[in-house]
């Protein structure tokens, strides 16, 4: 049954956000295939193609996290629009929330294309042989960027309206597609002939296709969340300034993540390409493992957004509190899991002995910091539901640059691959530590103003 705004402002707490949440734990689960299945079906080729494909995964994740922000800033205006009764306005955020998102897509996909070369060999260190492979891969990853954009966005604004079910079922459908495309494609099938590498991204393209028909379709149809008609451009651009506004700062919070990855798997290369061979392993396993902190967020900041905007600030602050709670100790029970079945998930991946010994120590040592930032990403969402934003993208640079990236340095420097990974999780450590002083300072602050106010 479908999650209404009555549910959303005047339900019971816990069974809404559950509601919510369960659709977009299956979604985002079937979402994380499409890189858990690539990286699977990719190593079946060999070391040299799961190294490839382990060097685009910092940008690819760069541009999608930036696109992410856009959705959850979209979601969050266009949640708190409807929350005070305004379709009229929700359906004019939405309609220029996508026509920014295709122009900075379209952006972004045209630099990448340019500047591929310095990316990943002057950057990143991938070798000429690798360079090979990942432009395979990449070359047509942005060349149809702009497929997987859509769909991210007009899910959010589906989502703004407490339906999380239906873009669940468009991120499952889509992910099924890649699924059964990936080994086709990567190894050939009767007339089909033998793609490899570029297979996989072929196979991604089509998925995305899927997806961004479907999204628009039931946005313009069904939720009635499209305008077919140009705006006045001042109208325009009020509303792309009222979406950047909010998005800069979440887009580029979301964007330091991979960022971090990016200067790590050049810290990892330092130990040859099979260390980032098992790194890449790590790091899709890693993203899998964080599936219901990211349902989470993506309920609760429609959630609370709603309730902000009508008002119901004790609601929202109560939603916080019980996903935080419930996050940190379902992450450790993920972590407990990761540890005692790492062997077996590592050969899994790969039969090198050094990809499999860097996989099992990566899955005994870093989810621990994944705990820290599952419950890091949760209260970002209450930052952005407050328009705090900004405190988003403040505490995400204080985690990255001034805690993972010299601690990595130093922790590889003093003790190789594995100073690495227990550095990353002392910094998630000290970043949740700062990120839960200001969300209690912020939400004294917010108390008080609402007494003045009262």
């Amino acid at each position: 049954m479908r999650v209404t705004s009555r549910d959303i402002l005047s339900g019971p707490i816990g069974p809404t956000l559950r509601r919510m949440t369960g659709p977009m734990v299956i979604g985002i689960m079937f979402t994380m295939l499409f890189q858990t299945v690539d990286t699977f079906f990719i190593s079946r080729l060999g070391t040299a193609e799961l190294a490839a494909i382990s060097f685009t995964f910092p940008v690819t994740f760069t541009i999608l996290n930036l696109i992410i922000g856009l959705g959850i800033a979209m979601s969050i205006t266009v949640g708190k629009a409807i929350g005070q009764g305004r379709h009229n306005k929700a359906a004019r955020i939405t309609t220029e929330s996508l026509s920014l998102t295709l122009l900075i897509t379209l952006a972004l996909a045209a630099l990448g294309l340019a500047c591929s070369d310095l990316l990943f060999q002057d950057l990143m260190g991938a070798s000429e042989a690798t360079l090979i492979l990942i432009r395979q891969y990449m070359d047509i990853w942005f060349a149809f960027a702009v497929l997987m954009a859509v769909p991210i966005v007009s899910n959010s604004a589906i989502r703004a309206t407490g339906d999380t079910k239906w873009p669940s079922i468009l991120m499952m459908i889509a992910g099924a597609v890649n699924v059964v495309l990936d080994p086709i494609l990567i190894f050939g099938w009767g007339p089909v002939p033998a793609m490899g590498i570029a297979g996989a991204a072929w196979a991604t393209v089509w998925s995305w296709l899927f997806a961004c028909t479907t999204a628009v379709y039931l946005l313009a149809v069904r939720e009635k969340l499209l305008v077919f008609k140009l705006p006045p451009l001042a109208e325009m651009l009020e509303v792309w300034r009222e979406v950047i506004r909010l998005a800069a700062p979440i887009s580029l919070a979301n964007m330091l993540g991979p960022m971090a990855v990016f200067v790590l798997t050049a810290i990892v290369a330092r130990f040859g390409e099979g260390a980032v061979a098992a790194f890449g392993v790590g790091g899709r396993l890693e993203a899998f493992s964080l599936v219901v902190a990211f349902a989470i967020t993506a309920a609760l900041s429609p959630y609370a957004a709603q309730n902000i905007g009508a008002g119901n600030f004790d609601r929202a602050r109560e939603a916080v509190r019980l996903s935080t709670r419930f996050i940190f100790f379902f992450q450790l029970g993920v972590y407990a899991i990761q540890f005692v079945a790492a062997p077996f998930i590592a050969r899994a991946f790969s039969a090198d002995e050094q990809v499999i010994e860097v996989v099992v120590r990566y899955l005994r040592i870093m989810p621990l910091g994944v705990v820290c930032y599952a419950v890091i990403i949760v209260v970002n969402t209450a930052f952005n539901a407050w328009h705090e934003s900004g405190k988003t993208l403040a505490l995400s640079v204080l985690r990255v640059v001034v805690f993972v990236v010299p601690l990595s340095l130093l922790g590889a420097n003093l003790f190789g691959i594995n100073g690495l990974f227990v550095a990353c999780v002392a910094a998630n450590a000290f970043g949740l530590l700062a990120v839960v002083v200001v969300y209690q300072r912020m939400l004294q602050r917010v108390m008080r103003d609402e007494k003045i106010a009262s």
